[in-house]
């Protein structure tokens, strides 16, 4: 990757982080950027010397004084230390205090020609300390030791701070190799890496193996949900390690990268070609920041140590993302416009998000120099990611080819996530709840939101495609001011399929509520949700058989029908209605309302349902529906096709069982089915062949309860 874009980036940045620097009163060579409160603060801090290093190697006498004076701050905020963080506190001896030490260590290499003797041991004496701890004391949370375990709520799944703990105690064996610990301090890294990437099959094999943090294809539950994200976070603190010791001309542990290949195997089919991630299991914090970040320096590792030939390429596309947020925003912040509103409220996050960005690009420019360039792709990016991928434990599966990447996530964040969008554009790209409908109660305007719960959760494989079929609780707890509590007020059923067609998904819903009375404000079968942002310069092209309109925000809340059965979006996504409505609507909002401390606009395109408070009796039918969604596809092609539907729909005469057929993009007939009860249950199916099974079809098929089915016409 070129240096040219970064360094002006990151430049830009310096200028602009001014607004968030703090001498410290008293101390004329002490300062900070940010909060300087313990946790995220002392991080935020360290990130940011570490990317003025990168400024002040290149000769910026300013970003030499800041990134000398925040890290002597640092160093003097620790427990070993004379100073405090800025709230009063000492920082150091937790799980985590080893990640911001990381994170900067690539800077305070560059800065070493500045660094006065007290400095050094300053450093030294932060590290021996960090180390001590992490061998005697270690724990996190009520876990003691070093553990690992599948699911987060066990509370062991721990493989990233696994990784940067080991990291932390062999960078200080490398830097003090004469320290009396200097042996033992190695021996624990070796385990605390064993104990990052592992997955089951290493579970007895390795006797330093506490258990599987990855599920058997890579999959992972932090933060309770399948997490891409810190997949990415994983693979970056191998970079982190790998490259600070090239530079230093120091072999690396080789347990630092133990699976670290298989893992990128299954996280790089997970990028869009365009450098965004395709979280296919959600997000729960900022849009577009954090791991999205990590994945530069992961890039990095990628193209160095796995030979990824398509790593560079990709980093060149994410930077450019980070350019286009950065010239948005005007002032030379990279999220100074978008998260203005975050900014005000949680300044103590907000400049975390910055020094997260500055960091990644600077360590971008300072291993430059360090990265041996891959050979040349023998194919394309997106000929190297096609084809399918599934955790069926997890309830997760996708498939990827040159038209479409299609995914469903059972345990995303949230609960039930699909995704049906062109491969090279992830600014089409919003995660939560995406293409598995939508319901909100009166409560979901207040802090404390309904519950979902997950009751039932299937997913298989077949070539070309996959097909997933479960249940959701909706409102699994509802809390109604003043006083009233309800449980499980309605049951989600959905089957959804990815077809073998290369283009389209195709899904039933059905919602009832449960025994007794349910006040629900609004329903949204399909909730195909859809940015509507900066990167897409704040308007989207949608037609239908209205013809061709543009949606532009900020725009008014409401909802708007697009008196259509059929849209196609931007000339890149079609969407139509099989079964259960009338048209297509479109839900508003005049603000940002995507993840947490909401960040961007989205646009939510519904089939059937309804918004506004309305009571629902006990036993009844809410939504009942069949929809499609096809990638890669223009106006002319949505309509073509939308109009060629078969005319048989499911109808609520079946009971629980719904069974709907669809044209796909390769001109066959499919016949998607499921049985939503509890018992057995038989379908009549014309001549067909099994998708799962291969084996021929037809005539009276029997569904187990639960289960679902897709069949192709003979």
């Amino acid at each position: 990757m070129t240096q040219t874009l970064p360094l002006k980036l990151l430049s830009a940045w310096a200028q602009a982080s001014e607004r968030w620097w703090h001498p410290i009163p008293g101390q004329p060579q002490w300062g900070c950027y940010g909060s300087g409160y313990n946790g995220w603060g002392v991080q935020t801090n360290q990130k940011y010397l570490a990317a003025m290093a990168v400024l002040a190697a290149r000769g910026d006498t300013v970003a030499r004084e800041r990134s000398l004076a925040a890290l002597r701050f640092s160093l003097a905020s620790h427990h070993t230390g004379e100073g405090r963080c800025t709230d009063g506190t000492r920082w150091g001896r937790t799980w985590i205090s080893a990640l911001g030490l990381e994170r900067m260590m690539f800077g305070v290499r560059l800065l070493d020609p500045f660094l006065a003797d007290a400095d050094r041991a300053a450093l030294r004496r932060v590290l021996a300390d960090e180390a001590r701890w992490l061998c005697s004391d270690y724990a996190r949370g009520r876990q003691q030791g070093i553990v690992a375990g599948l699911w987060n709520s066990g509370g062991r799944n721990q493989p990233e701070s696994n990784l940067w703990n080991g990291a932390i105690l062999w960078r200080a064996a490398a830097m003090m190799p004469d320290a009396p610990e200097a042996a033992r301090w190695r021996d624990v890294a070796r385990t605390f890496l064993v104990n990052g990437v592992s997955v089951p099959e290493d579970v007895g094999v390795d006797p330093r193996c506490a258990g599987a943090n990855f599920f058997p294809n890579y999959a992972l539950d932090h933060h309770g949900y399948l997490n891409v994200g810190y997949m990415v976070i994983c693979v970056s603190n191998a970079a982190i390690l790998h490259f600070d010791l090239r530079a230093l001309d120091l072999p690396p542990p080789e347990e630092l990268h133990r699976r670290q290949r298989e893992l990128w195997a299954v996280l790089r089919r997970m990028i869009f070609a365009d450098g965004r991630l395709a979280r296919i299991g959600g997000d729960s914090r900022i849009r577009y920041a954090y791991c999205q970040d990590y994945l530069l320096p992961a890039l990095a590792y990628a193209a160095d140590a796995l030979r990824d030939a398509h790593a560079p390429e990709l980093s060149e596309g994410l930077v450019r993302l980070m350019a286009a947020e950065q010239a948005y925003s005007g002032d030379g912040s990279f999220y100074g416009r978008r998260l203005a509103a975050l900014a005000e409220a949680n300044p103590y996050y907000y400049t975390r998000l910055e020094s997260d960005r500055a960091c990644v690009l600077g360590m971008a420019l300072a291993w430059a120099p360090l990265v041996k360039s891959p050979p040349p792709p023998a194919e394309s990016f997106e000929r190297s990611v096609a084809g399918g991928w599934i955790e069926p434990e997890h309830g997760a599966a996708m498939h990827r080819s040159p038209t479409r990447l299609a995914s469903f996530a059972w345990r995303a964040r949230g609960l039930g996530q699909g995704l049906c969008l062109p491969p090279d554009d992830g600014h089409l790209a919003e995660w939560q709840g995406n293409l598995c409908g939508a319901v909100r109660f009166p409560c979901d305007s207040l802090p404390v939101r309904a519950e979902r719960a997950l009751r039932s959760a299937r997913v298989a494989a077949f070539p070309g495609g996959f097909l997933a079929c479960g249940q959701i609780v909706e409102g699994a707890k509802v809390h109604l001011p003043e006083g009233w509590i309800g449980e499980n007020q309605l049951l989600h059923f959905l089957c959804f399929a990815a077809l073998p067609d290369d283009r389209t998904v195709a899904a039933i819903e059905l919602m009832r509520t449960g025994p007794g009375r349910v006040y629900l404000t609004e329903v949204q079968g399909m909730h195909f949700v859809l940015p509507n942002d900066l990167y897409n310069g704040f308007e989207r092209r949608v037609t239908g058989e209205q013809g061709e309109m543009r949606l532009r925000t900020p725009a008014p809340a409401g909802v708007l029908d697009l008196i259509s059965p059929w849209v196609n979006l931007d000339g890149r996504i079609g969407l139509a209605g099989l079964y259960g409505a009338e048209s297509l609507r479109v839900a508003r909002a005049d603000e940002r309302r995507a993840g947490f401390y909401p960040s961007l606009y989205v646009e939510e395109f519904a089939w059937g349902g309804w918004r506004g408070t309305r009571a629902v009796e006990g036993g009844a039918t809410v939504l009942d529906v069949g929809w499609a969604a096809a990638s890669g596809v223009d106006a002319p092609a949505t309509r073509d096709w939308a109009r060629a539907q078969p005319p048989a729909r499911s109808h609520s005469a079946l009971g629980p069982v719904r069974q709907m057929e669809i044209l796909g993009f390769d001109g066959r007939r499919y016949v998607l089915a499921a049985n939503f009860g509890e018992a057995r249950a038989d379908i009549e199916l014309p001549p067909a062949t099994d998708c799962l099974t291969g084996a021929a079809a037809g005539g009276m098929t029997t569904l187990e309860g639960g289960q679902g089915g897709l069949f192709v016409r003979a």
